[in-house]
């Protein structure tokens, strides 16, 4: 995401630079003076008031007069237009990078609240973003937030969001928090601004591209969000979910074939993800591959919570009709 900040210039004065070009610039009239030999007698005459005959010499059809006097024009000109020229007298602030751990409050496995915070790392010639002197006070609020999303509080854990984002504005953490909590509440436009918020302050949350990238999926934006779930897996190859729902996308896209080597990696790299295989069966049924439907959708009733007792009664159901069709055997 691209910086708010914006780099800045003043002008910067080179006088002592002025000074030697003027230096420069007076040094031809004299040499071409002292040359003619008659600089001592013209300097005698102007103070006595006497008058003697002198003709400046002359070169390439030019007196030595003419030349000099150009030529301490020249440098002048030149010595003014540097001394007033501007440059960049500080490099623009880059977007600062973030640090710390993950700390999850315990929520749902798809929806956690990460620590991701900035201070604002060194850019160039040394210089940092301003240290924020209430950062503990800030990440207080921020961890009640993650507690009271995790009890599905989701206005309070907003409110508390905001109290830590108003002590630390660059609190990548609270950004991503306060979007998914804004997601739960299908205020999805809201979700998004966020997520962009956490992401410009630290684009390389792995995490933050992929749940941008569901809030994307719920709202029928399905390119996008593909390009979030590439994005988390540049960054986090090893990443399950982003694997799952990138699969997910590309079959609902209409790219069942692309989809399900998607799911299988998802499936890889996390054997016990019961919502991969209920993704995978359903990507190789759309593929008319029946016998391997039936198989990952039994995988998905073996693997899955207690708490997805509906989901797996229906798989059941429509499982004992998948065995008992015409296109069992194929």
């Amino acid at each position: 995401m691209a910086s708010e900040f914006g780099s800045t210039t003043k002008p910067v004065r080179h006088w002592g630079t002025a000074a030697v070009f003027a230096t420069i610039a007076a040094l031809p009239p004299i040499i071409l003076l002292a040359i003619e030999g008659g600089a001592a007698s013209r300097a005698w005459a102007l103070l006595s008031g006497d008058k003697i005959s002198y003709k400046s010499p002359v070169v390439f059809g030019l007196s030595s007069d003419t030349i000099a006097w150009a030529w301490a024009i020249f440098f002048v000109v030149l010595a003014l237009i540097y001394a007033t020229d501007t440059g960049p007298e500080g490099s623009g602030m880059g977007e600062p990078g973030a640090f710390g751990d993950y700390l999850p409050p315990e929520p749902e496995p798809e929806s956690e609240v990460r620590v991701a915070m900035t201070s604002g790392p060194p850019v160039e010639g040394g210089d940092s973003l301003p240290a924020v002197p209430n950062v503990p006070e800030a990440m207080t609020w921020f961890k009640k937030g993650g507690e009271l999303f995790a009890q599905g509080r989701y206005e309070e854990a907003i409110s508390h969001f905001d109290k830590a984002l108003k002590l630390h504005p660059r609190l990548a953490g609270a950004w991503a928090g306060r979007g998914l909590a804004c997601n739960a509440m299908r205020q999805y436009n809201e979700a998004i601004r966020c997520y962009d918020e956490s992401l410009r302050l630290d684009p390389q949350d792995a995490a933050v591209w992929h749940d941008k990238g569901n809030v994307l999926c719920a709202i029928g934006r399905l390119e996008s969000a593909l390009n979030c779930f590439n994005e988390a897996l540049v960054i986090d190859p090893r990443d399950a979910r982003a694997w799952n729902n990138k699969g997910i996308c590309l079959a609902s896209l209409g790219r069942p074939e692309e989809a399900l080597p998607c799911c299988t990696k998802a499936i890889q790299l996390d054997p016990s993800y019961a919502v991969a295989w209920q993704a995978k069966a359903m990507i190789e049924e759309r593929l008319v591959r029946i016998q391997d439907a039936v198989a990952s959708y039994k995988r998905f009733i073996a693997l899955a919570s207690a708490g997805d007792a509906a989901a797996v009664e229906r798989v059941q159901r429509h499982v004992s009709v998948l065995e008992a069709g015409p296109l069992a055997g194929t």
